[in-house]
Parts: C-alpha cells; structure tokens; sequence
C-alpha cells in the first residue's frame, strides 16, 4: 500500500513538476533569489568543499536555521574532521545559514522529493547521517535515506495540534514513513504524545527539550543594537518584528496612540517577508508617517516615526536597542514567531493570541510573568504605553524572560550526546572543548 501511495505521490510531482518552476517565476518577480540556482532544486550543484562521509542538516527556512546553528557549532567542535551540508528550501533560509556559518559548512537547496534528484544528491553528498530540525516528513528523502543505511534523526521535533491532526488524517501513511525514520528527538511531552500517536515507535522516542531556548545573541549583534539605541538618542524604541499583512495596520494604529503619549517614540517596523519591504512602506505612506528604510543607511532624526526593517540578519541588533518587542504572525491566525531572541536580551514581548508554532514556549513565558498576551491593537497600545511608564515594571518583566531562557537551557547537550551514537567519536583538544561549552 505503502509503496503504492509513494508512485501515486512521485507521479503527481513529476507531472507537476513544470507549475512548480513556474510558481517559483512567479514568486521571483518580488524575490529574485526564486529565480537563481533552479538545478540545486534537481539536485545538480557544483561543491566548493569536501563533502564526502559529511554529517547533513536540513532546516526549511530560518527559524529551523537558528535552531540548527548551536548544533551544527558544536557538531564542528567535536569531529572536525567531518564536513557538514547545510540544505535548506527557501532564499531566506539560504541567506541565514550564509550569513551566521559562511563557508564553515557547504550549502544548497534541498533537492524536490523525486527519487532521481534526491539519489543524485545522496551519491554526491555520501552522508553518514540526516539530520531534520523540526518536522519535515517527505516520503521519497526519508525512503531514499532509509534504503542506503542513512540513520535519520528529527531533531528539535515539535508537532502542533493544528499539524497533527493534518497528518491524523493519513495516519496510515505518516505512520509507514515514521517506520523508516532512525530516531526523533521531540521538544516537549505533548510533542513526544503526538509522533507516538502517529505511529513512532516509542523505542524510537526521546524528549530533550526545545533547542531555542540554547539560543546564544552574539556580543557583537549586541553591542551594535546598543550603539544603535545610543544613535537614536536614547529615544524610547518599539520594535514591531516578523509582521504579515493585517498587523501592519493594527500596528500603525497603536503607534499613534502610543504617539500621543510618548511623541518621541520610534516604531522598528520589520515585515517577515522581503517582498513585501515595498508594500509596508507605501502604507506607511498612506498613513502619513515618516521613516527611513535602514537599507538606505540614512540615520534616523528626530522627526523620523518609523524605521523600516528592510535587511536581513539584523533581527538580534534591532531587539538588542528595543525598549518593548511585538513578535508577528501572531495577531494573524499564522502561529506566531520565534519569542525567545528578545527574551534573551530582556525585552519584555508582547504577542497576539495565535501562538501555536510556539505554544510550549508562550506558557512557559506567560507562567514566569514575562510576557502579555493581546487581542487587539487597543491591548498592545495600552500595554506599551504601560510599560513605558513604568520603567521598573519593564525591566522585571525582561529579567523574567532571561530566567526562563535560563532555566530551560540543556537541549543541545542532549541532541550532541545522542548524536555520539551514532558519529564516529573524535578526541576533544581543550580549545574545541571550550567552544562546545559556550554554545
């Protein structure tokens, strides 16, 4: 049955295959990175660096990159003498793992599920292990991996109820691809519940926490967020980050309010999405606000209302000079984004009610007091105009947020120890025993 789902499923991509390339065209005219390096996406490359018998990591796109760093760092400190590719599935992704690994790892786009492009890239690649951040089941990557020996490990699994009860429906299937998977590293017990009801074999099982919560800012992202907050004239800063379309202009109206209260207030407006940098300035526009895209390199004056987020990498920086943080996709029915950055630099956070990409997360925050829940604009302009009134209360609630982090911290230990398992063991000199320390 098993093997026949998976011709029925191949079939249908290689007939597909043409709309695919042209939704990426598509997609390109507001991000050209979609129209670059289309072979990759067939398994077609050419690698600047030692690849054979490599350790290979897949995360989608940022999120599952930020979780994978620590890993792969310490990963790199403990068998250097193993190479490490990186593949990932969206430009964003892509540009995130260049930007924090550079050519410490090789990297390239994860090739479409077609058991000819995947088998392409496992002869080439040859690696000892698979490792998946989060939850990526595609049946002909495990099958293909599963058939050479590869183990494959989830690492950093989480599943939401809204997820699992997608792959509740096919139960039958899920369950045949999980039969092929080596081992699951799940982020929580609910998570752990959840694969074990798909199918997993609980042997096969084990719970080691939520790898973000290992999340190290570097000195220098803050040091530069400080001189950026020194730049500003220590104006109060709220930074609005990873937003989608109908935040915005919940945002704006709350920024206004805010206005009246504290003139000198900036707005860091950051969109989640390149393509859109365009689109959320011409409504700041329409809203009459001033604002410099950061981009432009321009600093900001006092008359300046909003500073426009349009580059990457800069996330940590724009957090680091923040006095209060609203983390998108949140306040829009998307499951929000990742809480734990700003909390790490005690910025006291402020979401909307759908968090399900991060529930575990949120009730751990919402129980320690250091974060707020809104449902609305009218909520996130009081609580903002709150906070920066009461100073004291927003560094507790900061101070809240970096003890959580604290607490909660021990994941990365866990995923390298089982890792060991199954990599070849390699003597540890002091100095990489210190960089795994510190990650």
């Amino acid at each position: 049955m098993f093997s026949f789902f998976r011709y029925c499923y191949t079939l249908v991509l290689y007939i597909t295959l043409p709309l695919v390339f042209l939704r990426l065209l598509w997609r390109s005219l507001r991000v050209p990175a979609y129209r670059q390096r289309w072979l990759e996406r067939l398994g077609i490359f050419n690698f600047e660096h030692k690849t054979k018998n490599c350790i290979w990591v897949h995360a989608v796109s940022v999120g599952e990159v930020v979780a994978a760093i620590p890993v792969i760092n310490a990963l790199q400190a403990r068998y250097p003498e193993l190479s490490i590719t990186v593949t990932t599935t969206t430009p964003t992704g892509s540009q995130r793992v260049m930007q924090s690994l550079g050519k410490t790892v090789t990297h390239v786009y994860l090739p479409y599920d077609l058991p000819w492009a995947l088998n392409n890239f496992i002869r080439r690649v040859t690696p000892k292990i698979l490792l998946i951040l989060e939850t990526e089941l595609w049946p002909n990557l495990i099958n293909s991996c599963h058939g050479k020996n590869i183990p494959i490990i989830i690492v950093n699994a989480r599943l939401s109820a809204k997820s699992f009860a997608g792959y509740f429906k096919i139960k039958f299937l899920v369950s045949k691809i999980l039969q092929q998977v080596t081992k699951v590293a799940a982020q929580s017990e609910a998570d752990a519940e959840r694969f074990k009801q798909l199918g997993i074999d609980k042997n096969k099982l084990q719970v080691i926490g939520n790898l973000k919560f290992d999340v190290q800012i570097p000195v220098a992202q803050q040091q530069a967020g400080k001189n950026l907050k020194l730049s500003l004239n220590n104006r109060l800063v709220w930074v609005a980050a990873s937003t989608h379309a109908g935040e915005e202009e919940q945002i704006i109206l709350a920024y206004k309010q805010v206005k009246t209260k504290f003139a000198n207030c900036l707005l860091i407006l950051i969109p989640r999405h390149p393509e859109r940098f365009n689109e959320v300035a011409k409504l700041l526009e329409k809203n009459q606000l001033t604002y410099i895209k950061r981009s432009s390199g321009l600093s900001c004056s006092l008359d300046t209302a909003v500073l426009l987020g349009d580059t990457m990498g800069e996330m940590n920086i724009f957090y680091a000079a923040a006095d209060v943080a609203f983390v998108g996709g949140s306040l829009v029915n998307l499951g929000g984004h990742n809480v734990l950055e700003p909390a790490a630099l005690g910025v006291p956070i402020i979401t909307g009610i759908h968090m399900s990409n991060f529930q575990e997360i949120t009730d751990k925050l919402l129980a320690a007091k250091a974060i707020c829940i809104i449902n609305n604009y009218q909520e996130q302009a009081d609580k903002i105009i709150d906070w920066f009134i009461n100073d004291e209360s927003r560094k507790y609630i900061g101070a809240q947020g970096q003890a959580v982090i604290a607490q909660n911290r021990g994941a990365l230990d866990r995923v390298t120890a089982e890792l060991a398992t199954f990599l070849s063991p390699s003597p540890l000199v002091p100095q990489q025993l210190n960089l795994v320390a510190s990650h």
